[in-house]
């Protein structure tokens, strides 16, 4: 059981059950209120998410100003995305003081939490005549397997401007993987120029946050997640026209945030293949194959 710091409103809350849970489960929160309170006219349970997220500034079509300063162009925002609640019962508009419990059960649409784009938490909420308490209490959703399991996921290749020569496949050994799993497969490069210097391969993991908010101007993506670069071959002497297979190996970490589906954002994993060629002015060409990422 979790409790935050006791704030200055008097109330305190926890919640049950102490673990994880899964879309579908119930939680149930407790409050405790120091005193009655009165003029109440509702009093409920409510749990949702904080779901942060990236914005870019919005330009004043009229004055041609930008809002907040920050490099980039880019801000940080956070707002909360109610997902049920329940009431708690009161009576003759007075609150009493003690312990208080509401049980709300989770949607199945449900995001994982996702470090730092989903945020769970029940929150009181009480409306009446002054100053009403402040009480909430943070648990974690887990993200399970997708069912069914995905039959084919996005492949992305051609992206750089400067160099696209190389025609990609990635192959992997399942779509969808627990955090902490192996994912294996093959990559799959045939140049479609005339190849004059060596080149060496890499894979890694790519975790983008793509922001989509419902108001505010979406943010370009951001990489909020990256392996370092695993070597997989080198002194490839490839030729034009010709297929060459590399196989790889990589290991998801045991604390890897799941891919998510949020309401302002989402958090996405792929498989990142990079070629790069010999010499100082060598190019970098590279490919992503999408994967999905559970926790349950």
């Amino acid at each position: 059981m979790r409790l935050l710091p006791r704030r200055r409103s008097g109330a305190t809350m926890s919640v049950t059950p102490d673990r994880p849970l899964l879309p579908t489960e119930s939680v149930t929160a407790t409050v405790t209120l120091d005193e009655p309170l009165d003029d109440v006219t509702d009093a409920r349970i409510e749990i949702g998410y904080v779901n942060t997220y990236k914005y870019e500034w919005a330009r004043n079509n009229t004055t041609d100003l930008v809002g907040p300063t920050s490099a980039g162009g880019r801000s940080d925002a956070t707002d909360w995305v109610a997902a049920g609640d329940a009431p708690i019962v009161f009576a003759g508009g007075t609150l009493a003081a003690g312990t208080h419990t509401a049980t709300v059960r989770l949607p199945s649409w449900s995001p994982g939490t996702s470090d730092p784009a989903v945020a769970w938490q029940a929150r009181l909420k009480v409306k009446r005549k002054g100053k009403s308490p402040e009480a909430e209490a943070a648990f974690t959703v887990l993200t399970p397997a997708p069912d069914p399991l995905p039959t084919e996921t996005r492949l992305v290749q051609g992206e750089r401007a400067m160099a696209h020569s190389i025609r990609f496949e990635i192959v992997t050994d399942a779509l969808a993987y627990r955090a902490g799993s192996v994912v294996r497969g093959t990559i799959s490069v045939t140049p479609t120029e005339p190849v004059t210097r060596s080149a060496t391969a890499d894979v890694r993991f790519y975790r983008p946050q793509v922001s989509h908010p419902l108001e505010k101007p979406p943010s370009p993506d951001i990489e909020w997640f990256s392996r370092p670069h695993v070597t997989v071959a080198k002194d490839l002497m490839l030729a034009q026209g010709v297929t060459t297979e590399i196989p790889f190996e990589l290991t998801l970490p045991a604390e890897a945030s799941p891919t998510v589906e949020a309401v302002h954002n989402s958090i996405h994993w792929w498989v990142l293949a990079t070629i790069t060629y010999a010499g100082m002015t060598g190019a970098i060409e590279r490919a992503r194959r999408e994967i999905v990422v559970y926790n349950a």
